[in-house]
């Protein structure tokens, strides 16, 4: 970080956010966020594709569905390296190195997961994909929250998380087209082959966090600054251009400040809240597809209840803007995991039955993407909200990386419901973890505020 200029220089400085808070959101900022988008988007896709073709595997390799809870598990261990490791690499070598990073190496793995043969290799491809696929998404948010003026900020960070579900449901309609005809090598290949290209056009067009680089001070950085500066129509005046705003509650991008006096309570917060939503996300997503089959329902409709979940999540991000803003994210988050409780409480005693259509089970799959891939999306903005520029993506790779320990023991409290007693177990249990994200969203106090 720069050191304090003279007294006689401080009149010379231009302070970052004011070029970037006073000009509307301009063709060239719609463009990052759309790459960025993109980024994510594969993200959402390529974390999708080992549930839709486990029941193929099943069948082909001749193993029971509890041996894909270690690849299952592992996967997310991944994730949650990738995720803190992403977080403060971040914070340090920049949003771009780390966005592009992170999607090229999930992608490379990715494609490689077409060639396997076996349980072992599954189990390391899935490990490695998961550091690149957890170590996108502290990046991706903060550079979403940088490169839009502050009044647009919740707005810019709650669509840029619902690419998520938008892979989601990309990755259903890509499983459902390519499972019956091509099988699943097919499946992994194009999802790993679409992350590298999109990784090369990223390489070739994403630019670095204005705010990332006006806390450098560094001449280079001053020059690149200046250039993205001018893409987005702001011409910054001589002077230094300094991010003096979020300097004043700046703190290093290290662990311990995570759990200083002013942050430590919304960070527990933040934490409980990611693990046990990413903790019921996982278990939706990774395991409903088995649960269908297994209870007599085809691939197709497996598929597409796949989608189903990540389309109301998807859904939700327009709602999600609405309440963030009229109501603040308290209300909102809140009232929509107490809706998320109710509704997994009366999946419990809906009957699974092949025989009769699957549309009213579909219907309510996507309430539950809705409420459940919803709230995940809609906590980023919260995240953002807490931390200043130089915490932010340590502080989101962290409370993501944590929540992602939720989703590495999801595959063993999944299969341990189901094993107990079936699927109305398994949905108990994701009703009790919702419980668990209200009271987490409740202790959090630097909530985003009405119209914020």
């Amino acid at each position: 970080m720069a050191s304090p200029m003279p007294p006689d220089q401080e009149r010379n400085d231009i302070e970052v956010g004011a070029l970037i808070d006073d000009k509307p959101l301009g063709g060239y900022q719609y463009l990052v966020l759309a790459l960025v988008g993109m980024a994510i988007v594969m993200d959402g896709l390529d974390n999708r594709l080992l549930p839709l073709a486990i029941p193929p595997l099943l069948a082909e390799w001749g193993v029971g569905r509890e041996a894909f809870a270690l690849p299952t598990s592992l996967g997310l261990a991944g994730m949650v390296i990738g995720t803190t490791l992403g977080g403060m690499l971040g914070d340090r070598i920049g949003r771009r190195a780390t966005i592009i990073g992170s999607v090229l190496f999930f992608g490379v793995v990715t494609t490689i997961n077409a060639f396997i043969n076996d349980m072992t290799s599954l189990i390391a491809v899935r490990f490695l994909a998961g550091l690149g696929l957890g170590g996108l998404m502290p990046s991706a948010a903060s550079m979403f929250a940088e490169i839009t003026p502050a009044r647009r900020r919740t707005l810019a960070v709650t669509v840029g998380m619902v690419c998520v579900p938008i892979g989601g449901v990309l990755s259903g309609i890509l499983g459902a087209l390519v499972l019956p005809t091509m099988g699943w090598r097919a499946l992994f290949a194009i999802g790993g082959v679409l992350a590298v290209a999109i990784a090369l056009a990223l390489f070739a067009t994403l630019p670095e966090s204005p705010r990332f680089l006006a806390r450098s001070g560094k001449g280079r950085d001053q020059e690149r600054l200046r250039n993205t500066l001018r893409r987005m129509g702001a011409e910054p005046p001589p002077g230094q251009i300094v991010d003096r705003v979020e300097a004043a509650a700046a703190e290093t991008a290290a662990f311990g400040n995570l759990f200083g006096k002013r942050f430590v309570v919304d960070t527990l917060g933040l934490w409980g809240a990611f693990f046990f939503v990413l903790m019921v996300l996982y278990m939706e997503s990774q395991w409903m597809p088995t649960i269908l089959t297994d209870n007599g329902y085809s691939i197709e409709v497996a598929s597409i209840a796949s989608s189903c979940l990540a389309f109301g999540g998807m859904f939700a991000s327009v709602f999600g803007v609405y309440a963030l803003t009229r109501l603040g994210s308290r209300v909102a988050l809140i009232g929509m995991a107490a809706g998320a409780i109710l509704l997994t409480l009366g999946l419990t005693q809906f009957p699974m039955n092949p025989a009769v259509s699957a549309v009213p089970l579909l219907i309510l799959l996507t309430f539950v993407g809705f409420l459940v891939g919803g709230l995940q999306i809609m906590i980023y903005p919260v995240a953002t909200h807490v931390y200043p520029t130089s915490l932010r993506s340590t502080g989101i790779g962290w409370a993501v990386g944590v929540g992602r320990i939720g989703s590495v023991i999801s595959p063993f409290v999944a299969t341990a419901a189901l094993a107990a007693g079936g699927y109305r177990l398994f949905f108990l249990a994701m009703a009790i973890g919702m419980g668990c994200v209200l009271a987490s969203l409740w202790a959090i106090r630097r909530h985003v505020p009405k119209n914020g």
